[in-house]
């Protein structure tokens, strides 16, 4: 590792400022889109929590990191946002660099994914989801996915658990969409759902339409 000064990456106290909303622009390349429900969830955060994150924009008012953050306080009226502005150009390829490393560098992060289901229990038990990231929904499908059968036998037990208003148990099939990394997550979602899955399998109903019935498992060619 090369050796770095913090004084020679912390930004600037005079580069980080209010700017007037309206000066600043999305960059042109920018290839990540945030829908409406992301955007409700980042609202949500910044009004629970402040906007903790400033926006990176280029010395010609570019953002280069932040298009959420940015679309979201637009989204609730504000006027003026934090800013950091680094000085370089948004063409420049550092500029574009930066733009992917902010996108993609996270993805790379190995998550904890029962001790996070555990958090999202307790948030959903005492206030709301909307700020995390996750819905009711999303947060069934990982408690199914990641907790033993002798604590979550199906998806309807793990619905149930997080508690979705209206929940009524269902035993009509469901059609999942499957896709894996490599054999061995092929191997344990077909463990999990008690069915022998192949390199071919790309869909399944669940659970069967008939008990044991291997045959409704549904192999295409896409």
């Amino acid at each position: 590792m090369d050796n770095v000064k913090l004084e020679d990456v912390l930004p600037k106290t005079e580069d980080v400022t209010l700017t007037d909303i309206n000066l600043i622009k999305p960059h042109p390349e920018n290839y990540k889109k945030h829908p409406q429900d992301q955007l409700e969830h980042i609202s949500k955060s910044i009004k629970e929590n402040g906007i903790y994150r400033n926006i990176v924009i280029s010395n010609d008012n570019v953002i280069l990191a932040g298009h959420g953050v940015f679309e979201a306080c637009k989204r609730l009226g504000f006027i003026k946002v934090p800013t950091l502005k680094i000085n370089i150009s948004s063409s420049d390829p550092k500029a574009i660099k930066l733009l992917i490393s902010d996108n993609e560098i996270s993805h790379l992060a190995e998550i904890d994914q029962i001790k996070l289901s555990d958090m999202l229990k307790t948030i959903n038990d005492n206030n709301t989801l909307l700020g995390t990231g996750y819905d009711d929904m999303m947060l069934s499908n990982l408690l199914f996915t990641t907790r033993p059968e002798s604590e979550i036998k199906d998806f309807d037990a793990a619905a149930e658990w997080v508690g979705m208003p209206d929940y009524e148990p269902s035993t009509l099939p469901k059609k999942i969409i499957v896709s894996f990394k490599n054999d061995q997550d092929r191997d344990a979602f077909g463990k999990i759902l008690n069915i022998p899955l192949t390199e071919k399998t790309k869909s399944v109903w669940y659970p069967h339409k008939e008990q044991d019935d291997t045959k409704n498992v549904e192999f295409t060619d896409e």
